[in-house]
């Protein structure tokens, strides 16, 4: 059997067609982000020159978004950017905080969170004060 140039174009054309039928054009998804600075401490204290640890950003209840994960400085500082706008839940990771602290704010466990605004944010957290609130919410629960 010899192929036709003609047929084989207009095969290819059809090919063509069926497969552009049957994918969604959407593009990369997108949504609303923006850029969050603060501090991170231990009561009154900064958390200690010997931090080399991470906060991470992870988008929850309805917020749409990436995780955003950023470096802490020694001083307990942060400057995260493409911080998804509403609700994220915020966690540490490789915290220099003693082992309960630290499986407390765990990133996926973590009772920190946050409504990120539509503009840029500051952020004070006290480790202390939030394993307080989360104490309080525990004797709370039924």
């Amino acid at each position: 059997m010899r192929w036709h140039p003609r047929s084989l174009s207009q095969s290819i054309a059809i090919l063509g067609l069926l497969l552009s039928g049957c994918r969604e054009e959407l593009g990369p998804e997108r949504f609303e982000t923006t850029s969050v600075s603060g501090i991170i401490r231990l009561g009154s204290r900064s958390i200690g020159k010997d931090w080399k640890g991470w906060i991470e950003f992870i988008p929850v209840d309805g917020t749409v978004g990436k995780l955003r994960s950023v470096p802490i400085r020694p001083d307990g500082s942060f400057e995260a950017d493409r911080v998804a706008v509403g609700w994220n839940q915020i966690g540490l990771v490789n915290a220099p905080i003693g082992p309960d602290l630290a499986d407390k704010f765990h990133p996926f466990a973590s009772p920190i969170r946050r409504k990120i605004p539509q503009h840029r944010s500051e952020l004070a957290i006290d480790l202390y004060e939030e394993a307080i609130k989360d104490q309080k919410a525990a004797l709370q629960r039924p």
